[in-house]
């Protein structure tokens, strides 16, 4: 049976449902007749890509930023970065020792700035 309802129609559903003033037993309520909906639609294999989707509409629609700092070594100094920064920002700090030195630095899952000395050394040998 082909479902009527794409994951992006269904991740803007879901921003919908959990936006605005709400207590959070609403939003729970929200949330399990939403996943009650994608169930009784057999969609429910398609859970994962709809939060993706959903959680990019979410930031556009906040004006907030998703940003994964990937770094080599923890960073012990964290507003040496506050000026990127804004208000409402969701960050998550990745260690990935293959860096080597520096930092990746990904927002909303879709831009990235490669400032690692991986990258660097990459180009070179390239």
């Amino acid at each position: 049976m082909m479902t009527k309802y794409t994951p992006k129609m269904y991740a803007k559903t879901l921003v919908e449902l959990i936006s605005g003033k709400q207590t959070p037993i609403q939003v729970k309520k929200n949330i399990a007749g939403f996943l009650a909906f994608l169930a009784k639609n057999g969609d429910m294999k398609k859970a994962s890509q709809i939060m993706f989707l959903a959680e990019n509409v979410f930031y556009k629609k906040t004006g907030k930023r998703k940003i994964l700092l990937e770094v080599a070594r923890k960073i012990e100094k964290k507003n040496l970065l506050k000026d990127f920064f804004q208000e409402g920002d969701v960050i998550t700090e990745k260690i990935n020792p293959q860096l080597i030195a520096g930092i990746k630095v990904m927002i909303n899952n879709d831009r990235q700035l490669d400032f690692s000395l991986e990258k660097k050394l990459n180009n070179i040998f390239t």
